[in-house]
């Protein structure tokens, strides 16, 4: 009877550190992020609105309507350049829905002013190929971030430092050509 007591007191002091100990699935998240750090990417944890927010995982069992925030990663690419006369303008695009609403389809302008043919013709050369968890990108002048529901999946990370640092590189020449002499 003691041994059984001693036993049941070591697992429950056990327990509770094997439970936070990360698994395989964290684990791979961690090595991506790791990966864009080596890049020179930065990765922060944050909220966006949903671009779907008519789910109903944001009901509660009782049927009151909770915010509709998505949990996402920010990796950040910071332009080595400042801000020229010939930037691009500061854009911010999210996936739309289709219209069937389960595919996503493109990136659309969540603010009011219109996207320009630049950041169209951008947006049509870098962001395809994209994998559908990218629910942001936003370029400010400076920086380039990207906005994804985070997956243990590198190739998908690959997909996203490779859009970041061409993008960055696209949107330097494009500075270069765009300044008047």
């Amino acid at each position: 009877m003691v041994y059984l007591f001693i036993g049941l007191v070591l697992l429950m002091l056990i327990a509770p550190i094997v439970s936070i100990l990360p698994g395989k699935s964290q684990k791979q998240i961690m090595a991506v992020r790791r990966a864009a750090m080596a890049r020179g990417i930065s990765v922060e944890l944050t909220s966006i609105d949903d671009p779907n927010p008519s789910q109903e995982k944001y009901r509660t069992s009782t049927g009151r309507a909770l915010p509709a925030k998505l949990q996402v990663a920010a990796y950040k690419g910071l332009s080595r350049q400042g801000a020229s006369p010939g930037a691009l303008q500061a854009f911010q695009v999210q996936r739309t829905l289709g219209q069937d609403g389960s595919r996503l389809v493109a990136f659309q302008s969540i603010t009011d002013t219109p996207l320009s043919a630049p950041c169209l013709e951008f947006l049509g050369q870098h962001a395809g190929s994209l994998p559908d968890a990218v629910q942001q990108i936003i370029w400010d002048g400076r920086r380039l971030n990207v906005y994804w529901v985070e997956q243990p999946d590198t190739v998908m990370g690959e997909k996203i430092f490779t859009f970041i640092e061409e993008g960055l590189q696209w949107l330097a020449e494009f500075s270069s050509i765009s300044t008047p002499d």
